[in-house]
């Protein structure tokens, strides 16, 4: 897919980050802009959610410590900070969320078997293990600016038998969206492109126009100001009355608000769900 770079100074700038990101944190990035999720999320408690570090590794261990029912309504293992970003917040989905999301199974490792996903990862990655109220496990890896969300199957993680981790797909339904997601996790081991250069293509120009069109709403801003923060006064002053602008800022806003407020499911996440179907 063809990318590019955007127009990224004052205002804009602090938007940079969401370049790398990947669907699923795209999700996050609207979610938590919706007001009715942080209203739930008033309640939350980092209390709730045990926090310790892992015995053996450089890696954060969370569990959660009581049912998480207001999370699971959004289609989150628990309630994570709304304040913290798409690579920041500890944002994981469920399965029934997140069907496509990227799977290892955890099957036995001989004593002198290494396990080349856990080297590899380790040595370049931030990792923070997660598991939710009934014992499935996930992994959050950052690293290069991105986070990848990973479901482990087959043998806990947490044992005291060692594990050898190997990518999987578990059924035929969605293979094409998991082979492409697995392919964006394995560019955390490439060299990647430059971080200090923002590039962007045309689906994620889309969302990142969307957000700034969101926090421009929050704040009481017309359309046509949200126009002069995305093109600049002298372009909105020639452009504004023609038919074009003013209807790509109407579908922006109106495409943005739809996913903020429940179309992330379906859109990013490639949940399948049916209108006003709870997540579980």
């Amino acid at each position: 897919m063809k990318t590019y770079t955007l127009k990224s100074d004052g205002v804009l700038k602090r938007y940079d980050y969401l370049w790398r990101l990947t669907p699923d944190r795209w999700a996050w990035e609207y979610l938590r802009r919706n007001r009715d999720f942080r209203t739930d999320c008033v309640g939350r408690m980092d209390e709730s959610i045990a926090e310790r570090p892992a015995p053996c590794a450089d890696i954060r261990l969370l569990r959660s410590r009581v049912p998480q029912t207001l999370a699971e309504r959004w289609g989150l293992v628990f309630l994570p900070d709304p304040n913290r970003n798409g690579f920041d917040a500890d944002a994981v989905w469920t399965n029934g969320a997140f069907p496509d999301q990227v799977e290892v199974h955890c099957g036995p490792r001989a004593q002198n078997e290494s396990c080349d996903i856990f080297d590899r990862t380790m040595a370049i990655c931030d990792v923070t293990h997660v598991t939710d109220a009934v014992g499935r496990e996930f992994l959050l890896i950052r690293g290069k600016g991105c986070v990848v969300q990973v479901r482990c199957t087959g043998m806990s993680l947490l044992g005291l038998e060692p594990v050898r981790m190997k990518l999987t797909i578990s059924d035929v339904e969605g293979y094409e969206r998991r082979v492409k997601l697995q392919k964006a996790a394995l560019e955390l081991y490439g060299d990647g492109p430059d971080l200090a250069t923002p590039l962007w293509n045309k689906t994620t120009q889309v969302l990142r126009n969307g957000l700034i069109a969101l926090d421009c709403l929050n704040l009481g801003m017309t359309r046509r100001e949200i126009a002069v923060v995305l093109h600049g006064p002298d372009r909105v002053r020639d452009e504004w009355d023609g038919p074009s602008m003013r209807h790509a800022i109407r579908y922006l806003v109106k495409k943005a608000e739809a996913l903020r407020d429940g179309g992330y499911l379906t859109e990013l996440l490639g949940a399948q769900l049916a209108p006003n179907q709870a997540v579980a």
